[in-house]
């Protein structure tokens, strides 16, 4: 076995976090995380400790939450950066979907810190599907070929979506689909921060890939994956590796009377 059970590091104990949809390891955090609540919130997100107590909320000034679910890492120029997609679509109704760019925060350690990321500080890119509107609760940023994957979530083969972030927005980013993979109503994914291994979760279980050195994503998805262990959660949405790579992190929402949990997977 790759990874071990899941084990608790802490519980959601803040009323403001009460339908985490993505996770990421912090760059500039140690042992820290991001998340953020899915549609209905305002433009913001959360950093956690590994206890899951919230240490601090950054709003992103001038940005609209329509239907956020899932945050990436990226790195540019030695600068970290974080990545959040505002990519659900229930319905398949949004011709465009979107990302904000901005440089990752220093939250400091502070309890409770509020702040705001001014509105020039954040790029969006406007993205839409080769093949039409569709619904994802999945996004990544491969650090080897430098593509955002965004994961397709109700086709009982999810398609796999990639595009290039140019430095300057320009026009519409179009979301080729490069692939599939034999698994449905995908909710999160991750790739590790040197490219060499690829999560996704859907509600039921975690699915791992490990990428040969030589290998585009696409590719390295063509394997079948490894099922990994998962205890459940209540709608659990979020998945992430930790930053040292010696494990990965789950996360649900509050829900159905019962507390959202942080769960640690330690590599064996």
């Amino acid at each position: 076995m790759l990874f071990g059970y899941g084990q608790p590091k802490g519980r959601i104990t803040s009323t403001e976090i009460n339908e985490a949809s993505g996770l990421i390891g912090s760059a500039e955090n140690a042992g820290f995380f991001w998340t953020h609540n899915d549609s209905g919130d305002a433009a913001r997100i959360f950093l956690i400790d590994d206890s899951a107590r919230l240490r601090a909320t950054y709003y992103l000034q001038g940005i609209v939450a329509r239907d956020w679910e899932d945050i990436a890492m990226v790195k540019r120029s030695e600068r970290n950066y974080l990545l959040v997609g505002d990519i659900g679509d229930n319905k398949n109704r949004y011709p465009f979907v979107y990302v904000h760019l901005f440089e990752e925060p220093t939250g400091n350690g502070a309890t409770k810190r509020i702040d705001t990321i001014p509105k020039e500080n954040i790029t969006t890119f406007v993205m839409k599907y080769e093949d039409g509107p569709r619904d994802a609760e999945s996004l990544f940023f491969d650090p080897v070929d430098d593509y955002l994957y965004v994961i397709g979530k109700r086709e009982l083969q999810a398609g796999i979506y990639r595009t290039i972030l140019p430095e300057i927005p320009t026009d519409t980013l179009i979301l080729k689909r490069v692939g599939t993979i034999p698994h449905t109503f995908i909710t999160s994914a991750d790739i590790r921060a040197d490219g060499t291994e690829i999560l996704m979760k859907n509600l039921l279980g975690v699915f791992y890939w490990n990428r040969k050195r030589t290998e585009s994503v696409p590719q390295a998805l063509k394997r079948p994956a490894v099922i990994l262990p998962y205890r459940p959660e209540p709608q659990g949405e979020a998945i992430a590796f930790s930053r040292d790579g010696k494990g990965y992190y789950t996360l649900g929402e509050s829900a159905l009377g019962l507390n959202a949990i942080l769960y640690f997977y330690q590599r064996r």
